[in-house]
């Protein structure tokens, strides 16, 4: 089945001006984000990865290049996605409930039919029950999970999660990253991911993005095979393709 473009990232180039000179930070990016995929990027320290999600976002000016929604010619892109941080960012002063309508609020988009979609996904995910807690009663992981909701409130197309795990322990993060994923998948959302871990992204990923040092390019592209993505995510460490994705993606970054 022929898969749907939903972003066209083309020839991004960013340069940094300091005292010293120009920087070159990006050079020449381009791939290509489909319909209901997770792609995950990865790529040395300083790489650009980040940067290179906050252009898509259109919270960080490019030098050159274009990031095309293919299926329209008017629609913003900042319509379409949805951005979740390292760090939870939840407000230690609003319970959970009300950091989860937050997003809608600053959007002017808090109605009857917005709360309801936002609270059947609080019940749907299992936080219903901790709606009048504030974010420090809640584990680490947890408020991860508050802040995927809050994110998944506005209705985004694309999920942009920038190293979301990083800040968690690993028996958090695993448990935690394979849930997000399942969420994510239920709920028919394209994600990509930022994440130095290269176990992470081979465990979640439908394609992975290797980024080469700075200026950074993408190296090389990673198409993960069917019949891994099929097994279930607490399986894939034993697979033994597990260990070839590994040692593809360690080489690429190693080299």
């Amino acid at each position: 089945m022929k898969k749907s473009k939903i972003i066209e990232v083309k020839n991004i180039s960013l340069n940094y001006h300091t005292m010293s000179g120009e920087i070159k930070a990006l050079s020449k990016m381009t791939f290509d984000l489909y319909k209901n995929e997770f792609l995950t990027i990865v790529g040395p320290s300083g790489c650009g990865k980040s940067t290179m999600l906050s252009i898509i976002a259109g919270l960080t000016e490019k030098s050159g290049g274009e990031v095309l929604i293919p299926d329209s010619k008017s629609r913003d892109i900042t319509e379409l996605v949805g951005y979740m941080f390292q760090r939870d960012e939840l407000f230690p002063w609003r319970t959970i409930l009300e950091n989860i309508f937050l997003g809608l609020e600053t959007k002017h988009n808090l109605n009857e039919k917005t709360k309801s979609h936002a609270v059947n996904l609080m019940k749907k995910y299992g936080l219903w029950d901790f709606a009048k807690n504030y974010p420090n009663e809640l584990s680490g992981g947890m408020r991860q999970k508050a802040a995927l909701i809050r994110t998944l409130a506005i209705d985004p197309e694309i999920l942009l999660l920038d190293e979301p795990f990083s800040a968690l322990d690993y028996q958090t993060r695993l448990m935690i990253s394979g849930e997000v994923h399942e969420i994510i998948r239920n709920e028919n959302k394209t994600a990509i991911l930022i994440s130095h871990d290269v176990s992470e992204a081979i465990n979640l990923s439908d394609r992975i993005l290797i980024f080469s040092k700075r200026p950074s390019h993408v190296k090389r592209t990673l198409d993960i095979d069917e019949n891994f993505l099929n097994i279930p995510i607490s399986q894939k460490r034993k697979s033994p393709l597990f260990d070839e994705y590994f040692d593809t993606v360690w080489s690429e970054l190693n080299e």
